[in-house]
C-alpha cells in the first residue's frame, strides 16, 4: 500500500501548485483504520523534494477528523 500511496502523492503534486492530505484522500487512497498513516508518507515525500510545507493550515475535510488543522503543501513537481 505504501508504493500506492506514494504514487498518488506524485500524481496529486504534479496536477495541484498547492494542497492537502485531503486531496490524497480524495484522488482515491483508500482510508486505513488511523488516517495519520498518511504523514510518514507525506514527510518521505518532502525529503524527496517533491513537496514542501507553505508554514499554512486549513481545518481538513475529513469528518472523522472533526476539523482538525492540516498541512498545505506546495508542489516541487507541478506540471500545470
Amino acid at each position: 500500500m505504501e508504493n500506492t500511496c506514494s504514487a498518488l502523492v506524485v500524481r496529486v503534486a504534479e496536477v495541484n501548485d498547492e494542497f492537502t492530505p485531503d486531496d490524497i484522500w480524495d484522488a482515491g487512497l483508500e482510508k486505513p483504520k488511523e488516517a495519520r498513516w498518511l504523514g510518514p508518507i507525506m514527510s518521505a515525500a518532502k525529503r524527496q523534494g517533491i513537496i514542501e510545507k507553505t508554514g499554512r493550515v486549513q481545518a481538513t475535510r475529513q469528518k472523522e477528523s472533526h476539523g482538525c488543522d492540516v498541512t498545505i503543501w506546495k508542489s516541487n513537481i507541478y506540471k500545470g
